[in-house]
């Protein structure tokens, strides 16, 4: 029998997951962190001379999302898709998934790396960060407005509120 894992998802993975192959998929809530445009993108969403921004975590707060079940054996397609992202197990002193019925899960979650060059602390305001978006350049997968407005669209048609995407939504797109 194969192993399987929950992975918990709080941005594009929500919704395009297909090539995991994913068992299950359920509403849930990290408990101690809350989404974050805390990356710069010089490949994906910008270059290194106009970068763009990434979404991620920040410590603190809580976050909505789903938990995605799927077989170990994706783990490394996972882990090269989110690249510069560190696979943090939860529960752990910090951070906690919760299930839509209230049960702790035993759950992978991505976290940008605060120690890499790329990484934008807690210091950057959102005016900064919005500022950041907009003067992004074409990477190869587009730029950072479109990622922002796609990150915002998806999260409003699953029914999940984040007044910080919400905010940065409104100061890039007025």
């Amino acid at each position: 029998m194969e192993n399987k894992v929950w992975v918990f998802a709080y941005g594009s993975l929500i919704w395009n997951n297909e090539s995991f192959q994913p068992l299950d998929t359920i509403k849930a809530s990290l408990k101690g962190a809350e989404r974050s445009f805390n990356k710069k993108s010089t490949k994906s969403r910008g270059t290194k001379s106009k970068p763009g921004l990434a979404l991620g975590l920040e410590l603190g707060g809580e976050c909505l999302g789903t938990a995605i079940q799927i077989y170990e054996k994706h783990l490394p397609e996972l882990k090269k898709r989110e690249g510069g992202y560190l696979p943090i197990e939860t529960p752990n002193k910090s951070l906690e998934v919760i299930d839509d019925e209230g049960r702790s899960l035993k759950c992978l979650v991505f976290f940008p790396d605060s120690k890499g060059k790329n990484y934008l602390s807690k210091d950057v305001n959102i005016e900064e960060k919005a500022k950041i978006i907009k003067e992004g350049e074409e990477g190869d997968n587009g730029n950072a407005r479109d990622y922002l407005k796609e990150i915002h669209g998806f999260l409003q048609e699953y029914d999940i509120e984040d007044k910080n995407i919400n905010q940065l939504y409104k100061l890039v797109f007025g």
